[in-house]
């Protein structure tokens, strides 16, 4: 039983840690991103090509969280701290019909000022919000 135990968690320690991530893997996660019409942030994009740490952030704080500015601002400081420790962060919300995964400082300051306008969303109300072509933030 312990060397069962020890085999399921070198395998986790695998996935956790991985010594390389063939660049197919990051291409393949690009080309189904694009062939299904969500926007990556460049930065973000090129996180994924070179496997590099990201961070996702819900756009829930920002539109319903904070007053503007303080949620504008709070979220530039928490993708700040990202950056700090070598990752890159990657907001998420669907802006006008497209899923977005990390946005621009434009995307930041519209989800900032317009916050009460965005509905909140589960998983099981996207395709709905994203057939209508709405503006939602990802719960």
């Amino acid at each position: 039983m312990g060397s069962q135990a020890n085999l399921r968690l070198a395998s986790i320690k695998d996935h956790l840690f991985p010594t390389s991530v063939p660049r197919s893997h990051g291409v393949a996660v690009l080309q189904t991103a694009d062939r299904f019409g969500f926007k990556i942030e460049p930065k973000v994009r090129h996180a994924i090509y070179e496997s590099s740490p990201i961070v996702a952030l819900e756009s829930t704080i920002i539109t319903h969280g904070m007053p503007y500015p303080q949620n504008v601002q709070t979220a530039k400081e928490v993708e700040s701290i990202i950056v700090g420790y070598g990752a890159v962060p990657a907001t998420i919300a669907i802006l006008k019909g497209v899923p977005c995964i990390g946005l621009s400082e434009d995307d930041l300051e519209e989800l900032g000022r317009n916050g009460s306008s965005f509905t909140k969303t589960a998983r099981r109300d996207i395709s709905h919000v994203v057939g209508y072509s709405k503006s939602i933030l990802n719960r």
